[in-house]
């Protein structure tokens, strides 16, 4: 993290469509490493967030009285089942996978997960008998769609993270 917030919300009577932007903001060091997918992991993030909307509102994106039908859900669940839910347990096996690496304590862990001792200790047990799975990899390294990619020792230092 830097001194600047990364993230913002701008509220109604300054958003782009009168009720709220959500802004993620990312640094060039970080732009170039995650390249094309930040853009398509907040656009399915967008659609989880639409989903949580018309679910609590039962009105659509223009506020009008909606009843969705099956093919409103199945974008919602395409989003998370099959496009977010492995990406997100990646990112979560790598981020332990590294906590572990660095040195990082069962207790610390715990913490963080919130849940018992006992738990985290699993879990991780679990993490370094098994080798990283595809999307452990893709978080960590990016996927099959990612050659020519820079890798980590090439992006340089982010002048803003000082």
């Amino acid at each position: 993290m830097n001194a600047k917030d990364p993230i913002s919300f701008i509220p109604s009577d300054e958003s782009r469509l009168g009720g709220g932007d959500i802004v993620i903001s990312l640094t060039p060091t970080q732009s170039k490493a995650l390249g094309p997918e930040a853009g398509v992991l907040a656009d399915w993030f967008h659609t989880v967030l639409w989903a949580m909307a018309l679910m609590r509102s039962g009105r659509n994106s223009n506020g009008e009285p909606y009843t969705p039908g099956p093919e409103d859900w199945w974008t919602a669940i395409a989003a998370l089942d099959h496009r977010l839910l492995p990406r997100l347990e990646g990112v979560r096996d790598a981020v332990v996978r590294a906590h572990v690496d660095s040195g990082g304590s069962v207790s610390d862990l715990a913490l963080a997960m919130d849940v018992p001792r006992s738990t985290a200790q699993y879990r991780r047990d679990v993490l370094r008998r098994t080798m990283a799975s595809t999307w452990e990899r893709w978080a960590s390294g990016g996927g099959p769609e990612d050659k020519g990619r820079p890798r980590e020792d090439e992006l340089g230092p982010d002048l803003d993270d000082k």
